[in-house]
C-alpha cells in the first residue's frame, strides 16, 4: 500500500517538475480550492490554534487568516516538489538574504553553529540551499518518515545541493564525530515534543507550550553558537532569509535561557507574519502536568 501511494505521488511529482512557475501557481490555486472548500483540511485544528493564539481577533479575521494560510500551504507543497528540479541559479533567485555576515563571522572564527527555525516560510527550500550560501559543512536534523519510499525521496530532495541529513536520534553522536570540523546544523525545532520527557515550558502565543530541550543541551555540550533563521515569504515563490545570532557563548547561559530565546524569536516572527506558520499541526496536544 505504501509503495502504491508513493507511485501515484511520483506521477504527480513528475508533472509538477515540468511546469513553469506561471502554470505551477494555477495548479496551486486548484489544490487550495480542494484543501479549503472540499476536504476542509484540518479545519478544526487550524481554527482552534488561531483562536487560542489570537483571542483578540474576530471570527471573520480568523476565517481570513485560515484562508490565507491554506493558500500559502498549497504553494509550499508544489514549490517543495519543484525545488528539487531547479538549478543552483534558479533556486537562489527565489531568495533574498539579510545579515548573512552573521554566519560568515562565525565561520571565520571557526565557530560551529546550530541554525534553528520554525515551520515558517519555505523551511524545506531554506534548508536545501544552505551549502550554496555558506562555507560551512551543512547538516540537517530530521524525523524519519514512516513510509520508507517517501522518506528516501525527502532525503534525496534535502540533500540535493549538498546538505547532509541526520535522523534526530543520531544527531549528537554524529556531531561528536565531527567535533574537529567547523559545521552548521539546521534544525526545525517547533514540533510538539512527546508527552513524557524533559521539556522547557513557557508562554508562547498565549498558551503554555512545551519546547524540546535538545537544542539547548547540545549547544551547551558542544559549544555551538545558536542562530535563529527568519524565513519570510515576500511573494509567491519569493523568500527572505534573515539570520539573527541568539548566543555565541552557550556555556555561559542559564538553564532554559536558549530555549526561551528561541521561543521568543519564533513568536515575534509569527506575530509579524501569522499566515506563514504551520497552523495545521497539533502543536498543543499535550498539557503541562
Amino acid at each position: 500500500m505504501k509503495k502504491t501511494g508513493f507511485f501515484f505521488f511520483l506521477l504527480f511529482e513528475r508533472m509538477v517538475s515540468l511546469l513553469p512557475f506561471c502554470l505551477l501557481y494555477i495548479v496551486s490555486d486548484f489544490v487550495y480550492f480542494i484543501l479549503f472548500y472540499i476536504i476542509k483540511y484540518r479545519k478544526d485544528v487550524i481554527i482552534q490554534n488561531l483562536r487560542n493564539a489570537f483571542p483578540e481577533k474576530s471570527e471573520d479575521e480568523i476565517y481570513l487568516l485560515r484562508k490565507k494560510y491554506t493558500e500559502i500551504m498549497a504553494d509550499l507543497i508544489l514549490e517543495s516538489v519543484k525545488s528539487a528540479h531547479l538549478s543552483e541559479k534558479e533556486i537562489l533567485n527565489r531568495f533574498h538574504f539579510k545579515h548573512l555576515d552573521v554566519l560568515q563571522h562565525l565561520y571565520d572564527t571557526k565557530k560551529s553553529v546550530f541554525l534553528v527555525c520554525g515551520h515558517t516560510g519555505s523551511w524545506e527550500m531554506g534548508g536545501m540551499i544552505l551549502p550554496l550560501i555558506t562555507k560551512y559543512k551543512c547538516f540537517a536534523i530530521y524525523q524519519p518518515q514512516t513510509n520508507p519510499y517517501f522518506d528516501a525521496y525527502m532525503k534525496k530532495i534535502r540533500q540535493f545541493f549538498g546538505t547532509i541529513t541526520i535522523p534526530s536520534q543520531q544527531a549528537y553522536k554524529k556531531f561528536i564525530q565531527h567535533k574537529n570540523e567547523t559545521i552548521l546544523s539546521f534544525i526545525v525545532a517547533d514540533q510538539a515534543p512527546s508527552k513524557n520527557g524533559e521539556h522547557h515550558w513557557t508562554t508562547f502565543l498565549n498558551q503554555e507550550t512545551a519546547f524540546f530541550t535538545g537544542l539547548e543541551k547540545m549547544s551547551k555540550s558542544l559549544d555551538f553558537a545558536v542562530v535563529f533563521l527568519r524565513i519570510i515569504r515576500t511573494n509567491r515563490g519569493k523568500y527572505t532569509l534573515e539570520f539573527e545570532l541568539l548566543t555565541n557563548t552557550p556555556k555561559q547561559t542559564a538553564i532554559g535561557e536558549i530555549s526561551e530565546m528561541y521561543a521568543n524569536a519564533l513568536e515575534r516572527l509569527i506575530l509579524q507574519h501569522p499566515e506563514n506558520w504551520l497552523w495545521s499541526h497539533r502543536r498543543w496536544k499535550h498539557k503541562r502536568i
